[in-house]
């Protein structure tokens, strides 16, 4: 009875640790992230282009290229996104090309991966901003 005792409170240390470090792994720069603000850009202050924006904080770690053409979001390629994340990228794309803006809601539930790829999305209109 011992034993079995013994190996019980092994195996409960052991899920315990673990669950330690996947919190911790995870939650460094979750409260940053969803704290994001994303900021509208002018698209008539940028001209016809392709540009490259990114964002890049812990394991956020998001690359897009976006195209404009005649003041307008025509394609928003993912250069690098999160594994995993293609539908929720997928989403975000269509919101923005379909309103224009990078500032568009989160997805539910994916507020820190929706901001990360929102805000590389903001920083390629600026890079555009920036070469007109």
């Amino acid at each position: 009875m011992k034993k079995g005792l013994k190996i019980f409170l092994v195996v409960i240390a052991i899920i315990i640790g673990l669950i330690g470090l996947t919190l911790a792994a995870a939650l460094p720069g979750l409260k940053e992230v969803t704290a994001l603000d994303i900021e509208s850009v002018d698209l008539t202050q940028i001209p016809d282009g392709s540009y490259t924006g990114s964002y890049d904080s812990y394991r956020w770690s998001t690359t897009v290229e976006v195209t404009i053409l005649d003041h307008r979001i025509t394609e928003i390629q993912s250069v690098k996104i999160q594994d995993g994340r293609d539908s929720l990228t997928e989403d975000l794309k269509e919101k923005v090309l379909s309103e224009q803006t990078a500032d568009v809601d989160a997805i539910s539930g994916a507020t820190a991966s929706s901001n990360a790829y929102l805000k590389a999305i903001e920083n390629a209109l600026k890079n555009g901003e920036d070469a007109g």
